[in-house]
């Protein structure tokens, strides 16, 4: 319950102006959604019959995967999948959370990590990924079973919260390029439509998760 608590508020925290105390607070946490959505983006390509060249970080809040595509439904896929890949992560890892695997969850971090790292060149995104690959290292590796469990807890509810502040950021800001608008040129669905799917699936994630998060 204190995980989902201090989740929860991390995420209303990333709606607050970056410049004070709790924007920069939050935002040093929510660079692990940035990641795992920039993996989702470089995942989904590679998984189309595509590839990555390379992940950036910019910030906390944004990135960006330089990834190629080979027909339209990849680019699409790809598209989709950068809002879909962290509640979705989380759900995966409330699943293994359920099933006591906690360890299994960091190791899984673990690897998602190592392989962002392999397509990162600056350093940025090198600080930023390494900085939570030995956060889930030091946890899955020197702490106590507790230690483990608090450390996956927090992962999964971040995975499963913060998402909902970027997208806030796309119907607040209206950004020249991103995933929506590309999305609605590319299949002529409306970005409002996208915007609201992806809000429709961080609802079901955590609707399906959070039973097995909560007490």
């Amino acid at each position: 319950m204190a995980t989902g608590v201090f989740a929860l508020s991390i995420t209303l925290l990333g709606l607050v102006p970056p410049g004070t105390l709790g924007g920069r607070v939050a935002a040093s946490l929510h660079v692990l959604s940035t990641i795992v959505h920039e993996a989702g983006h470089a995942a989904m390509s590679i998984a189309t019959g595509g590839g990555v060249y390379v992940i950036e970080i910019h910030s906390p809040h944004s990135g960006v995967a330089y990834v190629w595509f080979t027909s339209w439904f990849s680019s699409v896929a790809t598209r989709v999948a950068g809002y879909a890949a962290p509640p979705l992560a989380g759900l995966g890892i409330a699943v293994l959370l359920g099933r006591g695997q906690a360890h299994t969850a960091l190791i899984l971090t673990i690897v998602v990590m190592v392989l962002v790292l392999l397509v990162s060149r600056d350093l940025v995104t090198v600080a930023s990924v390494v900085a939570v690959g030995l956060v889930v290292f030091a946890a899955g590796y020197w702490g106590s079973a507790g230690v483990q469990q608090w450390t996956a807890y927090i992962e999964a509810w971040l995975l499963l919260l913060c998402e909902t502040a970027g997208l806030w950021q796309l119907v607040k800001y209206r950004f020249d390029n991103d995933d929506a608008k590309a999305l609605a040129q590319k299949t002529w669905i409306p970005r409002p439509i996208w915007i609201l799917a992806w809000f429709a699936l961080n609802g079901w994630a955590l609707w399906i998760a959070a039973p097995l998060l909560w007490p």
